[in-house]
């Protein structure tokens, strides 16, 4: 990798971890769902991704976990012959009510995907009418997946226009929940 670029994608890390940090705070006051839900939704999904990672479910690929109402999202790169195993392993931790797989295509070329996740998240801050801090994203080879909890239907289809309209981007998914 040439120096510029690794310069530009340590640059676009920085900006993120910036965005991140500023949208904790807000995320946790805007969001719909009580304190001890939340912190719940925080313990299940470290439990599923130790529980992965114990079991040596991560090494090589990527496996993002996500819960909301103790519904587990699993979001990665898996071999397909260890897929059914992963969602064995996450359904079995104390919590979890469902679990939901969004297996990626192994990439294929150069991977863009910072670049993407970094515009995606700025089309998701900028686009008004649009609480883009409770709003979870994985890319893929410019493929976006949407996880979280939105407070309507116009908030999901703003949320699932802005990811589709977002330059590079290719195909979106959508595991948006609504506040229970």
């Amino acid at each position: 990798m040439h120096l510029s670029r690794l310069l530009s994608h340590i640059a676009l890390v920085l900006v993120l971890s910036q965005l991140c940090a500023c949208s904790i705070a807000y995320g946790i006051y805007d969001d719909k769902r009580l304190i001890d839900t939340m912190a719940n939704d925080k313990k299940i999904a470290a439990d599923v991704k130790t529980t992965l990672m114990g079991d040596s479910m991560s090494e090589g690929w990527a496996i993002s976990v996500f819960c909301y109402y103790g519904k587990v999202f699993l979001a990665g790169e898996v071999p397909p012959a260890m897929r059914s195993k992963a969602m064995a392993m996450a359904s079995k931790c104390k919590g979890v009510v469902s679990v939901t797989p969004h297996w990626f295509t192994a990439r294929t070329g150069e991977n863009s995907d910072l670049t993407i996740a970094t515009k995606v998240r700025t089309t998701l801050i900028s686009t008004e009418g649009l609480s883009s801090t409770r709003i979870d994203t994985t890319v893929n080879a410019n493929r976006v997946a949407l996880f979280g909890v939105v407070n309507d239907e116009r908030e999901r289809a703003l949320a699932i226009k802005a990811a589709r309209l977002t330059d590079g981007v290719k195909e979106v998914s959508d595991y948006l929940m609504l506040p229970q």
